[in-house]
């Protein structure tokens, strides 16, 4: 049973028993993924990043206009997903579970709301600027205010939180304060604020939902959506194309000097090149640009019980369109893995010469092929008929 804040009782010290860590691969699947186990729905992270049918593409070009990071100069932005976290996560609604945001304007406001939670062993989500978690500072000054942990609990006497993060075994210790500070803070542009947030989820009273695999298939159809019918033109398959289209124009554009996110002058093109290698590779992608991921959901969705055997299991037919888009997609990721490495290859060994030492015609050539297997594999799930 819930309590009223003004019922709830205040302790120095309190730790949720039975809510396990995780380690993942990208921060926000991770996170939920800890938290549905821990009220009932264990899972893989993949297939809560296939159910919440977050994964997308956008492509955002700022070489003609103001960048949308002020403190840098950042001419390009790529990503593979079209969602974060938000009440109206579909993983949530599909497995029947309210997630419920909170924002705070202080941050002592936002952490004693937070103690209240866990005193009701209610684990939660928080977005947090990184660039505070002290685990993190030997990769330097580097803040992003998107990222999203798991908060266990609490030693008020020792002075520290205990928190579940993606890349990190167990929970890890941080000083209260930091964490207050990772919660509020106002590094970035206003959209990248974490505005002290905090998730926490409860199931559904009456303990509906639909059948797994019904659920799973509205997810899939969701990001076929963000892929053939996106909003805009910059996002899916219409994203992706500018994207290719882009790559022969980096000659011109990105040539001279920028400022790199700590406010360093590097060229532009060893900029765009680490950090298109971080967006589609390592910062809590899963690598080749959550490819990898999608991959493995679909993969697991070939053997799970309740898609084969459960209420409104799949047929015959429909596995037979997963087994024909597994290919495709790891096709995909393979070139997107490939563009990575390349880039990062050129900025390793040349530095600030490596606009002239890639050959870009090679790196449009894999976008080209990441076009034609992605174009073709979201039309053959969108024949997975709910």
């Amino acid at each position: 049973m819930k309590l009223r804040k003004e019922e709830v009782k205040l302790t120095q010290r309190h730790i949720i028993n039975n809510f396990v860590h995780r380690i993942g691969h990208h921060c926000e699947s991770s996170s939920m993924r800890d938290l549905l186990e821990f009220h009932g729905f264990p899972m893989s992270e993949p297939m809560v990043f296939g159910l919440d049918a977050t994964m997308g593409f956008g492509f955002f070009d700022t070489t003609n206009s103001v960048s949308f990071i002020p403190e840098s100069d950042i001419p390009f932005f790529l990503g593979g997903k079209q969602g974060t976290i938000e009440p109206n996560s579909l993983a949530c609604r599909l497995l029947g579970i309210t997630l419920r945001k909170q924002s705070f304007t202080s941050a002592d406001k936002a952490w004693e709301e937070s103690k209240i939670m866990l005193i009701q062993n209610q684990p939660l989500i928080l977005k947090v600027d990184l660039g505070y978690l002290t685990y993190f500072e030997e990769e330097g000054d580097i803040h992003f205010g998107g990222h999203a942990i798991t908060l266990a609990g609490y030693d008020e006497e020792k002075g520290f939180a205990y928190i579940g993060d993606t890349d990190y075994e167990g929970f890890q210790e941080i000083s209260i304060e930091k964490l207050k500070e990772a919660r509020s803070s106002e590094y970035g542009p206003k959209f990248m604020h974490p505005n002290n947030a905090q998730f926490s989820m409860t199931k559904r009273p009456d303990g509906k939902r639909p059948p797994l695999a019904a659920g799973t298939k509205v997810a899939i159809q969701k990001v076929v959506n963000n892929m053939l019918r996106p909003s805009v033109n910059n996002n899916g398959i219409q994203g992706l194309k500018h994207f290719t289209n882009s790559i022969p124009l980096w000659k011109e554009k990105l040539v001279g000097e920028a400022k790199d996110p700590q406010g360093k002058s590097i060229s532009r093109a060893r900029l765009m090149f680490e950090l298109l290698h971080g967006y589609i590779e390592t910062w809590g992608t899963g690598g080749a640009s959550f490819r990898n991921l999608y991959t493995q959901f679909l993969e697991e969705l070939l053997s799970h019980p309740e898609i084969r055997k459960g209420p409104k299991a799949w047929s015959n037919e429909d596995f037979k369109i997963i087994e024909v888009s597994i290919p495709l997609i790891k096709d995909s990721a393979k070139y997107w893995t490939l563009i990575a490495e390349t880039l990062k290859k050129a900025a390793d060994e040349h530095k600030n010469d490596c606009l002239n030492n890639v050959d870009l015609s090679k790196l449009q050539e894999y976008a080209e092929l990441i076009l034609n297997r992605e174009e073709t594999l979201f039309k053959n799930l969108l024949k997975l008929r709910i």
